[in-house]
Order: structure tokens, then C-alpha cells, then sequence
């Protein structure tokens, strides 16, 4: 195992969030500068990519960049922003599919790629099996981030626990904010590939589109202050966290692929 490493969001990347623009720059630019570091040690080069739960989001984010390929898909039908991206970049489709049971081979995509979506699903654990299943050299997520503080937060009404009214949701359904933890994935990691050389690298801190976006400019900076001086105390670390994983060696088989054997 190449072991787990931990981060802190800086100061000064919370200070520049000023509009929703920025905030989700600074995630997809984490994102992509953690990929990076791991598709340069492997291969050199970004390789092909697959994005899950994609919208207008993933085009501004990801098609921008060298990738080789890039499969947006989802649940639902594409938005205009891309169809026409589609339509213009011949590296880029669309295909609608689920996280939970995604219809590619295994280690079909250098990278997997799901910025807020998978606490969408109903089965998190299942569509980040299904991630880890169908790709090469790495899976990157942006998703809610387990603390104590968190819970706190959600115990006062303060913090979202459901989601209501999902309409892009599979069936419509309402979603739980499916929150995770560095011994979550550790545990998680360590079943689907024992010690076979994964690593896990998380950036955490405090963001809320509700204080850093909706409030006016001196609310704001006192928000992302507060948040970061939070994230230094126990059991506080922060909401949102950019997880970037780098697979092991030892892929477990498919259950499809073991075989049956009746006893009579």
C-alpha cells in the first residue's frame, strides 16, 4: 500500500471563491492537478477519461484538457451545453448510464471522474466499486465529507441531510447526502485490493455554496475564515473533500465471471 495522504484546502484558494464560477474552478482544478501528478508518474500523458452524473459542468472542466477521450454520461438526457459539445470535439460523447452499473470492461478509462453525483445514488458504495472496476490509473471525486462537526451541523438543521425534489435522480428519487471518511475508504480500499499498492490522496475543508456564494462579499470572507480555522480542530476537518485514488494491482473478478455450480 502506498498509503493515504491528507490535506488541508488553503486560505487563499477559499478567499478567491466569489462567485459559483470560482467555486467550482477551484474544485475541478484540484481535481485535475491531482490526476495530473498521477497520469505524469504512470504514463505521461492524460489518457482517456470517463465522467459520471455529467453536465455543462464536466464540459467547462474536463474538455478543455488534453484527455484523448472523453465519455460524459448519466441518468438522464444531456443538456445543450453537451450536445454541443459533443457535436463540436470529436474526443467527446455521451452515453446514459448508471454509476451503480456501468456497461464498460474493466479498466476501460485511465481516468473516472464524479464531481458531487455519487451521493445522488441510492448505493455510493456500489457506484465507487463500479469506479474503481472500469478504471486504469485513477478515480477522482468531489463529494461530501464526513466530521463530527457535520453531524453536528445536521443535528441543528444547520447542514443538509436529505436532498428533495431530485428530478435528475434515477426515478426521481430523493437522495441521503452520503458522506464519506478517510477509515471508510481506507477499509474499502484495502477489501477491493488488499495490499496490492493503492494510495488515496484527500484534500478537505469547509465550503458552502449557501455562505460563500449567497451572502455579501464581507459575509463570505468571514465564512471561508471560519471554516478554515475550524478545519485545524478535532474531528472538523471540513464538508467537501477531493478524493484522488490511485487503483492496486490485485482487481478482484467480476461476480459475473465466477462460475456456478448447482448442487443437487
Amino acid at each position: 500500500m502506498a498509503g493515504t495522504r491528507m490535506r488541508r484546502r488553503s486560505l487563499r484558494a477559499l478567499l478567491r471563491v466569489g462567485a459559483p464560477r470560482d467555486y467550482h474552478g477551484l474544485l475541478y482544478a484540484e481535481a485535475l492537478r491531482r490526476y495530473a501528478q498521477i497520469a505524469k508518474r504512470d504514463r505521461g500523458e492524460l489518457g482517456s477519461a470517463l465522467a459520471v452524473g455529467a453536465c455543462f459542468r464536466e464540459v467547462e472542466g474536463l474538455c478543455t484538457q488534453p484527455f484523448s477521450r472523453i465519455v460524459l454520461s448519466g441518468v438522464a438526457e444531456p443538456d445543450a451545453a453537451v450536445q454541443e459539445a459533443c457535436s463540436r470535439d470529436p474526443r467527446v460523447s455521451y452515453e446514459l448510464a448508471d454509476v451503480e452499473a456501468l456497461p464498460f470492461p474493466s479498466r476501460h478509462f485511465e481516468l473516472v471522474f464524479c464531481k458531487e453525483s455519487l451521493h445522488h445514488t441510492a448505493r455510493p458504495l456500489q457506484g465507487l466499486y463500479e469506479m474503481l472496476r472500469v478504471c486504469r490509473s485513477a478515480v477522482v471525486l468531489i463529494e461530501p465529507w464526513d466530521s463530527a462537526l457535520g453531524r453536528a451541523l445536521e443535528r441543528a438543521g444547520l447542514a443538509t441531510r436529505f436532498e428533495r425534489s431530485q428530478a435528475l435522480n434515477l426515478g426521481a428519487r430523493d437522495n441521503h447526502v452520503f458522506r464519506w471518511s478517510r477509515r471508510l475508504l481506507e477499509s474499502l480500499l484495502r477489501s477491493y485490493y488488499l495490499e496490492s499498492g493503492w494510495s488515496l490522496d484527500v484534500t478537505v475543508g469547509w465550503m458552502s455554496g449557501r455562505a460563500q456564494l449567497r451572502a455579501p462579499r464581507a459575509l463570505r470572507r468571514l465564512a471561508s475564515l471560519a471554516g478554515y480555522a475550524a478545519s485545524w480542530l478535532p474531528g472538523a476537518s471540513g464538508n467537501l473533500a477531493t478524493i484522488a485514488i490511485a487503483p492496486g494491482e490485485d482487481l478482484p473478478p467480476e461476480p459475473s465471471e465466477r462460475p456456478v455450480r448447482r448442487l443437487t
